[in-house]
């Protein structure tokens, strides 16, 4: 099998961050939505059943063999692209895409409107850079779309990052004392010259990872430099143009200055990369072909099933924006987005790339605008794909009654591993010390009390999922016969309370030694 990117005939990634690749030798590339593990369907054989089930290789994204690395470097840019957090394993980052810093701060800082110096690119887009040079944001020419480009470390284990934010609080004073009490002062002087040096192991690899956004959805940690860039945009545009007044000019100064005097208004979080190993792959779930469904008929066939985000398709764009009434937005790669309007979604506008004076069009889907000779790309069927994709979307939306299936990207991911966290030592007289952080002990125990609640959550409600699954037999059979869910019997309670109690007993008592065990030392 040899598949190359430009082989590549579609990709869409799902409302869960999951990533689906499609080739154009009908292969398949699934990918779970934390990006650490994957599925390779190989396209079936021309002379197999039509039932028969397709070959399929499955592998963790960072141990992927070299026969299909160059599949994973591309299904991973395209996730990291339009994912809310990347995955980076450095087994797929090439070597002159990594560099080695000390420190990385997530916070960023970004300039003040008055003293930002906005640069404005070849296309007319507007480029902003954060205060330390290390996030960037670039506005397209039809101020309806963004990337940006932060550094960001490399995806790493868990217990690396305790590791490297507690190492002083496991050590005690009375031990500190001892150490300097007992060896030279040379070497005492020597070690502390050492530890304010930035010694290799310190140091983290990081990459610089570029995001693609929409100005209608705009995550909370990129609102006010997107909000800088567009002051940029329209102040230059309007110098240009001379529409605006002297006093517009001096109300929407005064209130850009205001809103970003405060350096707290100005600092924001960036996105954080994911754990290099999954915390749940128990819920990893991968949608494989229908056999028995026409290849023309594959884009409607995965469509209806899942909630889709972003998808790809002949070097086409095309993005769903959720809320109340969603929307559609068609990005043909030479910056200007075709957009639903809303409630009224058989009107597409077009928002042209290029100086203010460009008027936007607005499209009918009963008339649009017949394909010429020599054009970039055809208006037509964008537009008829997107509208596709709007429809299959809500309808996917309307279909979707239960709550989804948790993801395991967006599990909450604690810095410790899920269990104490301890570091064990012998003294000089041979006696073992184990030492627990207090913020590991918490998170365990709050891990333990969550577990509960989604236990009794289930066993409450269960109730609800056997109506649903059988409300199919209401309907293919007589109206008269309703299917009744069973009732929970006194006993099946009492279990349940029982192990929910000695669960709890157990929390209790884990917690309880372990305070004795410190006080004790």
């Amino acid at each position: 099998m040899n598949c190359s990117n430009n082989n590549i005939s579609l990709m869409i990634m799902y409302d869960d961050e999951s990533v689906n690749v499609r080739y154009g030798d009908d292969s398949r590339l699934h990918l779970s939505p934390c990006g650490s593990e994957f599925v390779l369907e190989k396209p079936p054989s021309p002379s197999a059943h039509p039932l028969q089930s397709s070959e399929k290789v499955r592998q963790r994204t960072r141990f992927a063999t070299s026969k299909y690395k160059h599949l994973m470097i591309g299904a991973l840019r395209f996730r990291n692209k339009y994912a809310a957090r990347p995955y980076l394993p450095s087994e797929l980052i090439p070597e002159h895409h990594r560099k080695y810093v000390c420190s990385i701060d997530s916070k960023v800082e970004w300039p003040a409107c008055q003293s930002s110096n906005a640069e404005v690119g070849c296309n007319g887009e507007t480029v902003v850079h954060s205060v330390e040079g290390i996030a960037s944001l670039v506005l397209s020419s039809s101020g309806e779309e963004f990337s940006v480009g932060f550094i960001c470390r490399l995806s790493h284990d868990q217990h690396q990052t305790i590791k490297s934010q507690e190492p002083e609080k496991l050590i005690t004073e009375e031990e500190q004392q001892e150490n300097q009490n007992c060896r030279p002062k040379a070497l005492l002087q020597q070690s502390k010259a050492c530890a304010e040096q930035p010694q290799p192991g310190d140091r983290f690899q990081s990459t610089t990872v570029f995001q693609h956004h929409s100005v209608s959805s705009v995550p909370p940690v990129w609102h006010y430099p997107l909000s800088l860039a567009q002051y940029h945009r329209t102040h230059e545009r309007n110098r240009e143009t001379a529409e605006e007044t002297k006093e517009e000019r001096d109300q929407k100064d005064r209130t850009v200055k205001t809103s970003g005097t405060h350096r707290e208004e100005r600092l924001s979080r960036l996105p954080q990369v994911l754990p290099i190993r999954c915390p749940s792959p128990h819920l990893h779930r991968w949608v494989f072909r229908d056999s028995l469904v026409e290849a023309n008929q594959v884009l409607d066939q995965e469509l209806p099933n899942e909630l889709v985000r972003v998808l790809w398709c002949q070097g086409v764009l095309y993005r769903i924006v959720d809320g109340a009434v969603p929307v559609v937005e068609v990005s043909p790669g030479d910056g200007s987005v075709i957009r639903s309007n809303g409630v009224l979604a058989s009107y597409f506008i077009h928002h042209r790339a290029g100086p203010e004076l460009v008027k936007n069009v607005t499209y009918h889907l009963s008339s649009l605008p017949p394909d010429t000779p020599g054009q970039v790309y055809s208006v037509s069927s964008m537009v008829t794909r997107a509208s596709r994709i709007l429809n299959c979307y809500n309808q996917a939306r309307h279909y979707l009654k239960l709550p989804l299936t948790l993801s395991c990207a967006n599990q909450e991911v604690s810095s410790e591993s899920g269990s104490f966290v301890q570091e064990v030592r012998f003294s000089e007289s041979g006696q073992m010390k184990t030492t627990d952080s207090e913020q590991s002990r918490r998170n365990y125990v709050e891990e333990e009390l969550e577990k509960i609640k989604r236990f009794n959550f289930l066993l409450e409600n269960s109730h609800l999922l056997r109506v649903h699954m059988g409300y199919s037999g209401v309907e293919c059979g007589s109206k008269e016969k309703a299917v009744h869910s069973e009732p929970v019997s006194e006993s099946s309670i009492a279990e349940a309370l029982e192990r929910t109690s000695r669960t709890i007993q157990d929390i209790d008592t884990l917690l309880s030694t372990t305070e004795l065990t410190r006080n004790g030392n």
